[in-house]
């Protein structure tokens, strides 16, 4: 390890005395290989890019996906049963209060909007007596992950005052997203400069129409030659009394034998609306976000059966991925070896996003209660549950239809009992 970084270092002449930051690393590399704006010319960072309203739909749908319920579970090792441990001290931590200035759900958020825009999300972890009692996020610009020449990961955060100050990988909860190297996540908004910035400067090509009275510019001719200052002169009234919607259809007073020839709309110029659709799309495409759930359904509008089928698309190859990533990092950094080992581990509930319609509803919960002739994997209870309702008394069963037979090892259907025929007593 220190001498791949090592060589890096000296190669390319980086001054590092006790670590390479990977920051440093990447920069390197984008010096070598290109960087910079993106080709339409438009500056793309995350600031800039949720001035574009398909990525900050997109965002917001990655981040909502991390809103709902998050509770602790411990997983009996010697069985297959789970059972909800709300005693322990890293549920009310990462359900109810993870800091002093947010709840459960805007943590949550915030790490969604971090991670689609960035692939990275850092939060300081305090502790009291080796238990966690708070979780800070952190700016994703002000922390960086260093590779230390003798393998250890450390962090140099940036704190609230603007100093700085170098932590432990166990005293901060590093979300990486897709990453190259394993150890940091790959910038999201550089892997999609292009479409985003196509989709920036289209939108100002388009707003720069609009203020031109969405109409094209055009051309002042003449046949006399015009100096430096006449020019110059002409230019600024010009710009002043014709430019701009509040100037529009205004009368042009020329001299000097000057004629005006306006310049015609081509077919591209009238094209900005269908380019601007293909670029949610691709935006879309490019951050894993179905472009309904962006409110965006292209030349079709969906039917009722195939607008279901997306959001469950969206479920499926969105929500829990990033579920699944954000629950494992927890997993591996929040709680200890002996708790893994224990069965412990942090999950989200995903019903709210299942929540179907009342009929539905009704036809499900009479299947899993025990109808349909199958066994009843949940209780009455569990279905009130659902609805925020308080349980019953006896109300923690399963059911089975009354006629369910058990099968034998012979795979015949055991002959049940029949009771004894009441026998009338002889006579005399």
């Amino acid at each position: 390890m220190s001498g791949l970084f090592g060589a890096i270092a000296e190669g390319l002449q980086i001054k590092a005395e006790n670590s390479t930051t990977i920051g440093d690393v990447e920069a390197i590399w984008a010096g070598l290989f290109g960087g910079g704006p993106a080709k339409s010319g438009a500056t793309v960072n995350w600031k800039t890019a949720l001035q574009c309203t398909t990525v900050v739909a997109c965002a917001r749908r990655i981040a909502e996906a991390l809103m709902v319920p998050r509770k602790v579970y411990r997983r009996d090792p010697n069985s297959t049963t789970r059972q909800e441990d709300r005693d322990h001290p890293l549920y009310s931590v990462v359900e109810d209060a993870p800091n002093q200035w947010q709840s459960g759900l805007e943590y949550f958020e915030t790490i969604g909007l971090h991670l689609a825009l960035t692939f990275n999300h850092y939060s300081y972890i305090g502790r009291v007596r080796g238990q966690i009692n708070e979780l800070i996020p952190l700016d994703p610009d002000g922390a960086t992950p260093q590779l230390q020449r003798d393998g250890r990961l450390t962090y140099r955060v940036r704190l609230f005052d603007n100093t700085y100050s170098t932590f432990e990988a166990d005293e901060i909860w590093h979300i990486r997203g897709p990453s190259w190297n394993g150890s940091v996540g790959m910038d999201a908004i550089k892997l999609m400069r292009e479409a985003i910035g196509l989709s920036i400067a289209t939108e100002e090509t388009h707003s720069r129409l609009h203020a031109n009275g969405a109409q094209p510019g055009g051309i002042l001719t003449t046949e006399k030659e015009l100096k430096g200052p006449a020019r110059a002169r002409l230019k600024e009234q010009w710009a002043q009394n014709q430019v701009g919607l509040a100037n529009k259809f205004r009368t042009a007073v020329l001299d000097n034998g000057l004629t005006w020839q306006p310049l015609a709309m081509s077919g591209v110029d009238s094209q900005h609306i269908e380019v601007r659709q293909f670029q949610v799309e691709e935006i879309c495409r490019a951050m894993c976000v179905m472009p309904i759930m962006v409110g965006f359904s292209g030349d079709k509008a969906p039917t009722y059966a195939s607008a279901e089928q997306l959001f469950l698309a969206h479920l499926v190859h969105t929500v829990r991925p990033w579920h699944d990533r954000v629950a494992s990092s927890a997993k591996r950094w929040l709680l200890t070896p002996q708790e893994r080992k224990a069965g412990y581990y942090l999950a989200f509930t995903e019903q709210a996003f299942l929540s179907p319609a009342m009929k539905d509803k009704a036809e499900y919960f009479k299947v899993a209660l025990g109808g349909g002739g199958n066994p009843g994997w949940v209780t009455p209870d569990e279905v009130r549950g659902f609805d925020e309702m308080p349980p019953l008394p006896g109300g923690n069963r399963l059911y089975v239809p009354v006629n369910v037979t058990p099968i034998d090892d012979d795979g015949y259907p055991r002959p049940t009992k029949q009771p004894a025929a009441n026998k009338e007593p002889a006579d005399g």
